[in-house]
């Protein structure tokens, strides 16, 4: 059950790795929502995990080693406990982070290996994505909202660990369980597929 009560009530004197609980709420608490609900089937039940999830915080706060940063440590505490709630699910396999027969999100955009330009857009983005007024940016954040929520599920987790966390690409590994190698595959489909959503919205 969710309450109107939020862990920050209850976390003034506690710390994690140096860092106030509070301040790590006030941070964290909506990233750490919208990452469970690329795990689960509606947002009420995110934010009971996520409420979840601080409550165990709480009660291991003194037993974060700072083998991680606190982040990833938070979100891999989110994302064992909604899997605590659905242990009917296979774990993650490999043709979910890159199949070899999926088309490249960004084929024939971008310089291949070889080129003197290589790794560098052939067909830079449009120029509307540079906001002019507040206006624009408003529309940018809306369609950016819209094209994220289009990602597939682990194409969206990695995104918000990355670009809207901020983790680095160890940490984002680790919280996703999956190799260096498949996070790089991965994070290069999900910033392809959301570039090609957003030109969809936006192409005049």
């Amino acid at each position: 059950m969710v309450t109107s009560e939020t862990p920050e009530t209850s976390a003034t004197e506690h710390q994690i790795g140096g860092i106030p609980l509070a301040n790590l709420v006030r941070d964290f608490h909506l990233p750490m929502v919208k990452f469970a609900c690329t795990l689960v089937n509606s947002p009420v039940a995110a934010e009971e995990a996520v409420q979840e999830a601080w409550v165990q915080v709480l009660k291991s706060s003194d037993t974060f080693e700072g083998r991680s940063s606190v982040a990833t440590w938070l979100f891999g505490i989110v994302k064992n406990t909604v899997s605590r709630h659905r242990r009917h699910e296979s774990r993650i396999r490999a043709h979910e982070v890159l199949a070899t027969e999926d088309a490249d999100p960004l084929s024939g955009r971008m310089h291949p290996v070889g080129h003197p330009d290589a790794g560098h857009w052939s067909i830079p983005p449009a120029k509307r994505f540079l906001p002019e007024d507040q206006t624009v940016a408003r529309e940018l954040v809306e369609y950016l909202r819209t094209a994220l929520d289009s990602l597939p599920v682990r194409q969206r987790q990695l995104i918000i660990l990355r670009d809207v966390v901020g983790a680095s690409a160890e940490e984002a590994a680790e919280v996703m369980e999956v190799s260096a190698q498949a996070q790089r595959a991965l994070l290069y489909r999900a910033r392809g597929n959301l570039r090609n959503e957003l030109e969809k919205r936006y192409r005049q």
